[in-house]
C-alpha cells in the first residue's frame, strides 16, 4: 500500500505572534501549512485520515499568544505526529504583514 500525502495550505489565523514590539501590541496574519505523510489509509476500505482534526487544532491559535514562529509550528507538529497513520510532517508558518517590501517571512519543521 502507498503512503498518502495530504497538503493544507496556508490556513490563516490572527494571533499575537512575535518578539518586537509592534508584534506584541497587535494581532497579525499568520499563515500556516502542514505536509502530512500518512499509512494505513485506504478509501476503498473507508479508512481515511481525518484532516479535520489538523485544521481545527491550527484554528485553535486564534486570538493567541506565542513569542515565536518556531514554538508554533513545534506545537502543530507535535499535534499532527501524535495521531495515528501519521509517518513524517512538514509545517510551516509565515507571517506576510511583517514587512513591506518582502512577501512574507516564515518556518518550516520537517521530520
Amino acid at each position: 500500500m502507498a503512503d498518502l500525502i495530504i497538503r493544507l495550505e496556508e490556513l490563516e489565523i490572527t494571533m499575537f505572534l512575535g518578539i518586537h514590539d509592534f508584534e506584541r501590541a497587535r494581532m497579525q496574519r499568520v499563515l500556516v501549512s502542514a505536509e502530512i505523510t500518512v499509512t494505513g489509509t485506504d478509501w476503498q476500505a473507508g479508512r481515511f485520515f481525518d484532516y479535520d482534526r489538523v485544521a481545527e487544532f491550527i484554528r485553535s491559535f486564534n486570538g493567541s499568544r506565542i513569542d515565536t514562529q518556531e514554538e508554533l509550528v513545534s506545537r502543530i507538529h507535535a499535534f499532527v505526529h501524535g495521531l495515528e497513520g501519521v509517518a513524517h510532517a512538514a509545517i510551516s508558518s509565515k507571517k506576510p504583514d511583517v514587512y513591506p517590501d518582502a512577501k512574507a517571512v516564515g518556518v518550516v519543521l520537517r521530520g
